[in-house]
């Protein structure tokens, strides 16, 4: 195994509690027993050393680095060791490689109005770097029975909820809807998708609606009545 070996090395961050580092290998290896990552602050000559395990259901070797500390400022310099070899060295920003914690507590409500509002809590503390900061989310539904067929919604304000229009929603089914965020300041990777909701939406037209359908209809039945009216007397 030679350093050209090591395919998709890449670092992330919850940039709150741990620094999660992972790459590539062959089937059959033992990350634990074959690699190790060292790794020290830059202008530090602390060297700490971190072992890897094999990731679950995939062959890759994980690292999970746990920092004192995060500010914007803070580098690491990475040494991965083969075999007692050193293969090659890698810096890494953490600022520059934030993957946020997908939002928690997600719950949905049916309103007075007959949609669905769907409520959600920031997954950081007041005492995370990431508390507070400007964020932005994606909220995806679908039909259970359709998840490829998914409605995928921008959230580009400051919120904690989103109304989902049930007359958009096929009648009588069962819907599913999960929610991602991004932090602008932090762009590099989304959060995963958050904890799934599902709900049913038993949508029924109300006087409104049939007012509102009720209108364009008799406009147009009185355009085309007017145009055959029209041209049979032109006949």
């Amino acid at each position: 195994l030679t350093a050209g070996h090591i395919q998709e090395f890449a670092c992330s961050t919850d940039y709150d509690i741990e620094l999660v580092c992972h790459w590539k290998v062959p089937a059959q290896t033992n990350c634990s027993k074959e690699f190790l990552l060292c790794y020290s602050k830059e202008m530090s000559s602390v060297l700490n050393i971190c072992v890897p395990e094999n990731e679950k259901n995939s062959l890759r070797c994980t690292c999970t680095i746990y920092p004192d500390y995060f500010v914007s400022s803070l580098t690491y310099i990475l040494a991965l060791q083969f075999n007692g070899t050193d293969m090659w060295n890698y810096n890494v920003t953490p600022a520059l490689v934030v993957k946020p914690r997908a939002p928690k507590n997600l719950a949905i409500e049916k309103a007075e109005n007959g949609n669905f509002n769907l409520s959600w809590e920031e997954s950081y503390s007041p005492s995370s770097m990431l508390f507070g900061q400007p964020v932005v989310y994606e909220v995806k539904y679908w039909r259970k029975q359709r998840p490829t067929e998914a409605f995928v919604k921008a959230i580009n304000y400051q919120a904690k909820s989103f109304e989902i229009t049930a007359s958009s929603l096929k009648r009588g089914y069962d819907y599913v809807a999960s929610l991602r965020c991004n932090y602008t300041d932090y762009p590099a990777y989304w959060s995963e998708w958050s904890e799934e909701v599902e709900f049913h939406n038993d949508y029924q037209v109300t006087a409104d609606d049939i007012l509102q359908m009720a209108v364009p209809t008799s406009c147009i039945l009185i355009v085309a009545g007017s145009v055959i009216c029209y041209f049979c007397f032109t006949k």
